[in-house]
């Protein structure tokens, strides 16, 4: 409290009703809140059965590049958002990313995350199926 009186004036401080002091965050607390965010695009992933493959130094990258000073881990979801989930969105618009597939997220030699498409064995995996008793369906 002493401090706040250096900065602020009396007016403001008798306002608040408490002062929560926030201590900056470990690197596995950090790493934590990477891996919830990613747990978040996964789920947002699931019902087209599109697995995530990230390893560790992906993991890193997403830490390092999201964590700020000043904002400690808040800025983690912008980064996960700008740097995995569009980067996925523009794939899966471009059907480079199918229903089925394992997306491997990746640090290049750059020091660029990498979004890299592994398609499934089963060829039939993302496929749409084949009515044949729907009205467009030719006759073969």
């Amino acid at each position: 409290m002493e401090r706040t009186q250096e900065y602020f004036p009396p007016e403001l401080l008798s306002r608040l009703d408490s002062i929560l002091v926030v201590n900056k965050l470990p690197k596995p607390s950090i790493l934590k809140v990477v891996d919830l965010r990613l747990k978040d695009v996964s789920d947002r992933l699931r019902h087209r059965r599109i697995d995530l493959d990230v390893d560790q130094p992906a993991r890193e990258w997403l830490a390092r590049h999201g964590y700020s000073e000043l904002y400690d881990a808040r800025a983690i979801a912008r980064v996960v958002q700008t740097d995995v989930l569009f980067p996925l969105a523009k794939k899966l618009l471009r059907a480079t990313i199918r229903d089925g597939d394992m997306v491997k997220i990746r640090v290049s030699g750059g020091d660029v995350l990498d979004i890299v498409e592994n398609r499934s064995e089963d060829p039939t995996v993302g496929k749409p199926e084949f009515d044949e008793q729907h009205p467009l369906a030719e006759k073969v």
